[in-house]
């Protein structure tokens, strides 16, 4: 008799089915690496967006990466080792057709700088529909059009997708991943970030960007305290010893002051996750061990919808959901049935469903989900079950 698996949204956590418990020794995939130099340096300490009133970033200390600056600025930083990167939001790079969006990072005015670097606030939109397909012709299609300008792009919802993904590897100069949590309930989202990086052999150039004080949205904060901050370095530095550095994004001046002093001896912290506690520790090993069956990590959080490429928010007809499926397991999972519903009070209809036929070993794949019915909630607060022989589960809620 098959075994099936209803997964459902476990809120502040994972649910961790049959043998996941099992004590094993943690192997992380890369414990040392020789440090690889980013835009000719040999860290990466960011401070992006730090807007706080009163703060001034000419008084940071272990900045290596600033900005999204004014065009000029780059002759006080360079005085100072350090890259000025000028902004690019997305807004009229995916409303426009692909050549006009070329041309428009292309002749950005740089000041004049002889090593001109583009800030891209932000790609990764679908999980690899047509937003995330054009995002990639556009920078593949900008380092052709000129190769001296060095992009860096900010990548958000989640792990990176392959199109997205292969694309960073061959022109992006620094990949920025947006990994804004809290509390360590919510620290997977940089592990699966970190493992998707990972994968795709770009964490060498990437870094996590963490963000600082309060998000902008009623009762939501990022890491507001120091000791905050210290155990999100620790973690980034568990998980990700490759990466060649770390960032903030926002901010308070004093919250600012202290990652800047934290960051000052960044390579110092250790990688084998010592000073951190347990249940973060063991949260490294979910995404480090070694499981022999298929083992699946799924969450309501890393579904989208396909988004139409004229970036008007408009989606593609007819209407589909994207999700995002890890397996972390020695073997392949077939014929994977995915579903989102909406929660109980807003009715608890399945609105999107679809089979995935292959999500192989040490791989991910994207479930592409028919839209059948209305949708109440929007990502995050829907409910996703899967029908999974044979296979484990892992699911974390927002």
């Amino acid at each position: 008799m098959e075994k099936q698996l209803l997964i459902r949204r476990v809120s502040g956590g994972a649910l961790l089915l049959a043998a996941l418990c099992c004590p094993v020794a943690l192997r992380l995939h890369a414990a040392r690496h020789a440090k690889t130099r980013v835009m000719g340096l040999d860290r990466v300490i960011a401070f992006t967006y730090s807007g706080a009133q009163g703060f001034d970033s000419k008084k940071l200390h272990s900045v290596t990466f600033v900005g999204p600056l004014n065009s000029g600025d780059w002759k006080y930083w360079q005085s100072r080792g350090v890259v000025a990167g000028v902004g690019h939001t997305w807004f009229d790079l995916l409303r426009s057709p692909v050549d006009k969006a070329v041309k428009l990072l292309a002749e950005q005015d740089f000041g004049g700088n002889p090593r001109p670097t583009v800030m891209i606030d932000e790609f990764g939109f679908d999980f690899g529909g047509q937003m995330d397909q054009k995002s990639a012709a556009i920078l593949r299609q900008t380092k052709l059009k000129r190769p001296d300008l060095a992009l860096t792009v900010f990548q958000m919802r989640g792990p990176v997708p392959q199109v997205l993904a292969e694309t960073y590897r061959d022109v992006a100069d620094l990949v920025m991943m947006e990994c804004y949590v809290s509390e360590v309930r919510q620290y997977w989202f940089i592990a699966t970030q970190v493992w998707a990086a990972r994968k795709y052999g770009i964490l060498p150039k990437t870094i996590i960007i963490l963000g600082l004080g309060n998000s902008g949205n009623p009762g939501v904060s990022w890491a507001d305290t120091k000791e905050k901050i210290e155990q999100q370095i620790r973690f980034v530095r568990l998980i990700a010893p490759e990466s060649p550095g770390v960032g903030f994004f926002g901010g308070t001046l004093k919250l600012d002051i202290d990652a800047d002093n934290l960051c000052s001896h960044f390579f110092h912290y250790p990688t084998n996750g010592a000073g951190l506690p347990d249940d973060v520790r063991a949260l490294a090993r979910t995404f480090s061990r070694r499981y022999e069956k298929p083992t699946l990590v799924v969450s309501p959080v890393l579904v989208q919808p396909n988004y139409n490429e004229n970036g008007s928010g408009d989606l593609v007809e007819p209407k589909t959901m994207r999700a995002y499926i890890i397996n972390l397991g020695d073997q392949d999972a077939q014929n994977v049935r995915v579903r989102l519903r909406n929660p109980d009070k807003l009715g608890g209809n399945v609105f999107a469903e679809g089979v995935v036929p292959l999500i192989a070993k040490h791989s991910e794949a994207i479930g592409v989900l028919p839209v059948i019915d209305q949708w109440r909630v929007w990502v995050g607060q829907w409910i996703i079950e899967l029908d999974a022989p044979g296979c484990e589960v892992i699911s974390y809620g927002p």
